[in-house]
């Protein structure tokens, strides 16, 4: 009987000690949420520090969805000088390949886009009338302003134009 009791009492005191070390055992941490992407959301057209070559559009709205290592998606809604409303849509991935730029549902540009931080951006590409065009694409520090600054070569010359956006 001795030899039970003491198997009995052996293995009460390694299921207390188990019990309490399981007890100081740290749960894991939760996960952290992720961090919301700042270029994600609704930017408004800023004309008056904007800079372009042509007639200006009156309004502009841009929605980026996606602006990351492995996805760009945007569009924009606005109206022209003239008052003609227009809509675009940019979906491809900074990886160097070309993808369509639609207008009103029309391809109108071809381009291609590289991630050079998380804050910039370059892209390249030509539009269905023969024009090219490089872009850099900016990100402020304080994620509230877009800066584009691009450089057009067309038939009738070359040109720049300065696109920026405020975060809504």
């Amino acid at each position: 009987m001795t030899k039970k009791l003491c198997f009995v009492a052996l293995l009460l005191s390694f299921s207390l000690a188990f019990a309490q070390a399981a007890k100081k055992t740290p749960a894991p941490a939760p996960a952290a949420a992720p961090t919301p992407d700042p270029w994600v959301g609704k930017w408004k057209l800023d004309t008056a520090k904007s800079k372009f070559h042509g007639p200006a559009p009156k309004e502009e709205t841009l929605t980026i969805d996606a602006a990351n290592r492995s996805a760009v998606k945007y569009s924009t809604k606005g109206t022209q000088a003239d008052g003609k409303p227009y809509t675009e849509s940019y979906d491809g991935k900074p990886d160097g390949k070309e993808y369509s730029l639609l207008r009103d549902g029309q391809p109108v540009a071809r381009i291609s886009y590289h991630r050079n931080t998380d804050h910039n951006s370059t892209g390249h590409g030509a539009t269905a009338d023969g024009a090219t065009f490089v872009e850099s694409v900016t990100l402020a520090s304080d994620n509230k302003t877009i800066t584009v600054k691009q450089h057009f070569t067309a038939k009738e010359g070359e040109f720049n134009d300065i696109v920026v956006f405020h975060k809504m």
